[in-house]
């Protein structure tokens, strides 16, 4: 499998008169739903197509409420899920509130397997 990829011209947000230079990013060529998951799932499994939606729904309330309870998640060699928080900054600790969280991310950083079947990608230029 190859990553499409397409060419594009950003401004430097530090220097918005600075020459524009030109990035690569990755295209996306369409999106898997929960469902579609679930049916290569139970392919590749005893799980039937239904069993499999449930286990991938199930997942996915597993990981929100553990990272809600403050924990981060480690998914073997997929990788982990942490919570991360923007946030506006203060001059002093007293000031330093709940109140100045702006948003909540889900930070998601892949395990060793995960790295190295995504170091093994081939390109292409859409």
């Amino acid at each position: 499998m190859s990553i499409l990829y397409s060419k594009i011209q950003r401004v430097n947000p530090r220097n918005p008169q600075a020459d524009r230079k030109w990035y690569l990013v990755p295209n996306r060529v369409e999106q898997k739903t929960e469902k579609e998951i679930a049916e290569a799932l139970s392919k590749n499994t005893t799980l039937s197509r239904g069993e499999a939606a449930l286990v991938v729904d199930e997942l996915q309330a597993v990981i929100q409420n553990a990272l809600l309870d403050g924990c981060s998640v480690q998914m073997g060699d997929w990788g982990s899920f942490q919570l991360t928080f923007n946030c506006t900054g203060t001059d002093t600790e007293a000031e330093c509130t709940a109140d100045k969280i702006t948003s909540v991310n889900i930070r998601f950083r892949p395990g060793k397997q995960m790295k190295e079947a995504l170091s093994k990608a081939t390109f292409v230029a859409r």
